[in-house]
């Protein structure tokens, strides 16, 4: 009779033990299952009027992230920025991250382009327009973009913080394009500067994140004021018959107390002038692309027009200056 209490109690403890196993076995693969479904994932495009779409800039101001960009990521109440990278069409992160929890909502905010020298969330560099040459090729180098996303998990794709649609990335700075056409397919017309000016439209600027989305924007370095921008030709740039010239700035969005004056010099036909115009505006907001064209006649430098797209339209009325040969 003892000898069977023995193997009972002995059978009892080994049950004991295996349900135990097995309880932490299937403990253990349900956190495995919890963490791996956390993970956070990221997808960003740029907010544009027409289309779901950055750093490719086309001659319409449309923009798309491209192969290897790199954006800084913010998790919630984090001021430490993490670096993801766009890779083979999918965005990488530096380092592993996953939700808080798959119940809460959150607020993730995010910037273009990544910077080192980003350390907090209130104080992020952005590019120094001064050092722009007006080639389209290089807005990207220049441009910056802000976005905010608010969710949960549960309302995600697979844990996926989308930055798209009306969470999509907005360009902070504003954008200019200036064509300069000729007026007779004859003449020959030879660009050798531009200057665009207007109150510290190109400053130095640091941007940051507020609590909420209305306390975000941008704040101005002491000292680093900027009024004008010129662009010189070391050789002169040809103006075509149909295309003319085309040069890019990107600026500070600004309300000026007087108008932008932008002016350039030239060759026609082998003599030297100059013009200038006060007319461009001094409203320019920001994520907006304002394209003027501006014919060079023989009598007065024309503004032909003013389109205004979301980088709406709007056309301004023919304006027109005096042409200046140089003594």
């Amino acid at each position: 009779t003892i000898l069977i209490l023995i193997m009972k109690k002995t059978n009892l403890v080994g049950a004991c033990l295996v349900l135990s196993l097995l309880a932490s076995c299937q403990q253990n693969e349900s956190l495995s299952n919890m963490s791996e479904d956390a993970v956070l994932r990221l997808r960003a495009s740029v907010y544009a009027a027409d289309a779901e779409a950055r750093t490719v800039t086309d001659e319409m101001g449309g923009t798309e992230f491209s192969e290897l960009d790199a954006l800084g990521f913010f998790m919630p109440e984090e001021n430490n920025p993490v670096k993801w990278t766009l890779t083979s069409g999918q965005w990488i992160s530096e380092s592993p991250l996953t939700w808080k929890d798959k119940v809460n909502t959150f607020q993730f905010c995010a910037y273009y382009p990544y910077s080192e020298e980003a350390t907090t969330r209130t104080s992020i560099p952005m590019p120094d327009l001064s050092k722009q040459s007006g080639s389209l090729s290089e807005v990207g180098d220049f441009d910056f973009l802000a976005a905010r996303c608010q969710t949960s998990y549960q309302e995600t794709d697979n844990g996926t913080v989308s930055f798209t649609g009306s969470s999509s990335f907005k360009h902070v700075y504003s954008l200019l394009a200036i064509t300069i056409k000729k007026d007779l397919p004859e003449e020959n017309v030879l660009l050798s500067q531009a200057t665009l000016e207007g109150e510290n439209l190109f400053g130095r600027s640091t941007y940051h994140f507020g609590e909420q989305t209305d306390a975000d924007g941008m704040t101005y370095e002491d000292g680093s004021e900027k009024d004008a921008l010129t662009f010189d030709y070391e050789e002169p740039v040809t103006v075509t018959e149909e295309a003319g010239y085309t040069m890019y700035f990107l600026c500070n969005p600004s309300e000026l107390e007087e108008n932008t004056k932008f002016s350039i010099a030239y060759q026609r036909d082998g003599v030297s002038y100059t013009a200038s115009t006060e007319k461009l505006g001094k409203q320019f907001q920001a994520g907006k692309f304002y394209r003027f064209t501006l014919k060079l006649t023989k009598e007065a430098l024309q503004l032909v027009g003013c389109d205004v797209t979301g980088w709406i339209s709007e056309e301004l009325p023919e304006l027109a200056i005096d042409e200046i040969p140089v003594e």
